[in-house]
């Protein structure tokens, strides 16, 4: 009897685009409901956006990548909506 070993190989499969995406979507979400500070942060809510777009044509964590797309068209909105219902009259 000879013993056999057999090694198993794990492939450690991300998606760190979708992950920063959802990171920068979130961040900007809750610092953009503080006034007057959210607008400092469109940058960062361009990059969640363009950061879930490189994320969608990864196979693995596409759900990531929507939800910061969302997240950050959805912030982005709501600032726009805000700034209308200010300064219109």
């Amino acid at each position: 009897m000879s013993a056999e070993k057999h090694h198993i190989i794990f492939e450690k499969r991300s998606n760190k685009a979708a992950t920063v995406s959802i990171s920068l979507a979130i961040l900007g979400f809750v610092f953009s409901l503080i006034p007057f500070l959210g607008w400092f942060l469109v940058p960062v809510w361009i990059m969640a956006i363009l950061f879930g777009f490189v994320g969608l044509f990864k196979s693995y964590k596409r759900g990531l990548a929507i939800s910061g797309i969302l997240i950050g068209l959805m912030t982005f909105m709501y600032k726009i909506v805000f700034l209308q219902t200010l300064f219109s009259s």
